[in-house]
């Protein structure tokens, strides 16, 4: 696990592996990357991340990464929820918005139910001004890394801790953390900013003093009570809890007693532990050690304060089980598909058979509409050559009479052993001579001649009837 906290002037590193600290280190950042608490040079800070995390050899993948504190807004709410029931966004935003006057379009909301109350559940919500949780993982990403979880630092100090009770002052260099936790809940939560570089050691002492009475004192004036300075710890954390002289300075100023931190992790003994203790807190997170001993003990406050949209996506329960539904309705119907698959592939191989077939069909039509008249003619001409040369002669013989007799003969046809042909001749003596010419030829039956009735006749149409064997 690797765990990133980033303050206004330095930005601090820790990974921790099988629950023991293994690398830390720390960067001091260029003045100008934050602007009241936002950061306003994205890429110097990137640039930054990237180069702390290079110059120890680690690759920022995944982190679980701390939000400052300033501007953030925490309330302990009453949700009218059973406490056996999970509370919905609805019931949880419409309680918050009765005590923090801010709309979702300002702050990303979270929230943890930590306790059973009368009629419901006491449930923990923390807002978070959006701009600064989007500067933040704007930057990661363009550093590589990937921030998987976000957490306040007051409530990560609070898990380093680990106390039931206890005040706790982070004092950084460009701001100050006072954080009450009673019963193992971060009651109140409160960033300051402020700029010591100006202040005397005496001011310091006494600007940090005021803060934490002042902060003790609005618990007390809304809770009745809270354990005296002879019982409650005061733990100091941050950068510069390291100033041994402010540390007597504060130690004399206030009631209650500074005790050294001992987080539930195991690490160096040259580890500056206080300087660490937002990046410890971090480690903890959703851990065994972070809860609190005692017999009311509460686990401490586990909110991922990344908001939904820079989260990978997971399927709810609901949608696994729509997906195996559909898995198991897909796989009784794939038999189906499949033959269903087979049936329309063949009646596609089919009908493309069909259409080839109609097509060489309508082709060989055509081929066969274009012979028709040379198949004609080829019968024609069969026919002819099957009579022989009697119809060469037939045609002969009526052709010499008529043109011997002086008779007009038009249109022969040779049909099987019959010829008709049309005759015409100047009177009908002459078309008689030519009847009785046929006939005495020996070649013909006797000619069958026009309807009119023989002799009377000079033209019309002739059939004759040949005779076999000739």
């Amino acid at each position: 696990m690797i765990t990133l906290e980033i303050s206004n002037t330095e930005i601090r590193l820790m990974e921790i592996e099988g629950g023991r600290v293994i690398k830390w280190s720390s960067r001091a950042l260029e003045p100008g990357m934050f602007q009241e608490g936002v950061i306003s040079d994205p890429k110097a800070l990137s640039a930054a991340v990237r180069q702390l995390l290079t110059s120890i050899g680690l690759k920022g993948k995944n982190v679980t990464a701390s939000v400052s504190g300033l501007y953030a807004l925490s309330r302990i709410v009453k949700v009218p929820t059973p406490f056996e029931e999970t509370v919905t966004r609805q019931a949880v935003l419409e309680a918050a918005m009765d005590v923090m006057p801010f709309s979702e379009g300002e702050l990303y909301f979270s929230w943890q139910a930590i306790a059973a109350a009368e009629g419901g559940q006491q449930v923990l919500v923390v807002g978070v001004p959006r701009d600064v949780v989007d500067s933040e993982v704007h930057a990661l990403r363009a550093a590589g890394v990937n921030p998987h979880i976000l957490d306040l630092k007051t409530m990560a100090l609070a898990r380093a801790v680990n106390r039931g009770q206890a005040l706790i002052l982070n004092i950084e260099s460009a701001s100050f953390d006072v954080v009450v936790v009673v019963n193992g809940v971060t009651e109140v939560m409160r960033t300051t900013a402020w700029q010591p570089a100006d202040l005397a050691l005496e001011d310091k002492a006494e600007a940090l003093a005021v803060a934490l009475e002042l902060t003790v004192g609005f618990y007390i004036s809304r809770h009745l009570s809270l354990p005296s300075g002879s019982t409650t710890p005061l733990f100091v954390t941050g950068q510069m809890s390291g100033d041994l002289a402010l540390m007597e300075r504060l130690q004399a100023r206030i009631e209650y007693t500074i005790e050294p931190l001992a987080p539930p992790l195991d690490y160096p003994e040259h580890l500056p532990v206080s300087q660490y203790a937002v990046n410890i807190g971090l480690a903890l997170k959703g851990t065994a050690a972070a809860k609190n001993p005692g017999q009311d003990a509460y686990a401490l406050p586990d909110i991922n304060l990344l908001p939904q949209v820079y989260r990978p996506w997971k399927p709810s329960a609901r949608q696994i089980y729509l997906s195996l539904g559909i898995v198991v309705l897909i796989a009784l119907l794939f038999p189906l598909y499949q033959v269903t698959a087979e049936a329309m592939a063949k009646t596609a191989t089919l009908a493309t058979k069909y259409t080839t077939i109609n097509s060489e069909l309508e082709r060989r039509k055509a081929v066969i509409k274009d012979r028709e008249p040379l198949q004609g003619a080829i019968a024609q001409y069969d026919t002819i050559l099957a009579m022989g040369g009697g119809f060469i002669e037939d045609m002969k013989v009526v052709t010499s009479l008529a043109e011997k007799l002086g008779v007009k003969v038009e249109s022969i046809s040779h049909a099987g052993s019959q010829i008709s042909f049309n005759a015409q001749a100047d009177s009908r003596i002459v078309f008689i001579e030519f009847i009785t010419a046929l006939e005495k030829d020996g070649r013909f039956f006797t000619p069958v001649i026009p309807p009119t009735g023989y002799p009377w006749v000079t033209g019309g149409a002739i059939t004759l009837e040949t005779k076999p064997g000739r």
